[in-house]
């Protein structure tokens, strides 16, 4: 694939599903091998803590905003802003994520870098 092809990928990953939380689109987007270096559990777990986060933290909130996404080969690199809302507490932040696409899969993700913390600091515990 091209990396315009891949970047299309990352972009769709983020806007589709971590913006809208909305796992429908994972087995189409993430590889079966697929490996998340911050939290375990492959794709099956990706999904579980999506789903399982409006349940836990019903008033959580995220936003992520692309400012750039730059590939070379199979890697991805995304900067992006996220902006975290949980029970009336706010964070913001910019950081960098790092994918590695596969034949029109993401198989590795290395997420963006701001997020754990933004979430720490609006009181949510991240698996991992």
């Amino acid at each position: 694939m091209s990396t315009e092809q891949n970047k299309a990928v990352v972009r769709r990953f983020i806007e589709q599903v971590l913006n809208t939380k909305d796992v429908a689109l994972v087995d189409e987007l993430m590889a079966p091998d697929y490996v998340n270096h911050l939290m375990p559990g492959g794709r099956e777990g990706f999904k579980q803590f999506v789903t399982m986060m409006p349940s836990a933290f019903p008033d959580l909130k995220w936003d992520l905003n692309i400012e750039h996404l730059i590939a070379e080969g199979d890697y991805v690199v995304v900067r992006a802003t996220m902006h975290v809302t949980n029970a009336g507490k706010e964070a913001s932040g910019s950081g960098l994520g790092e994918y590695r696409v596969v034949n029109g899969k993401i198989a590795e993700d290395w997420p963006i870098s701001i997020g754990a913390e933004l979430m720490q600091q609006v009181g949510v515990a991240l698996p991992g």
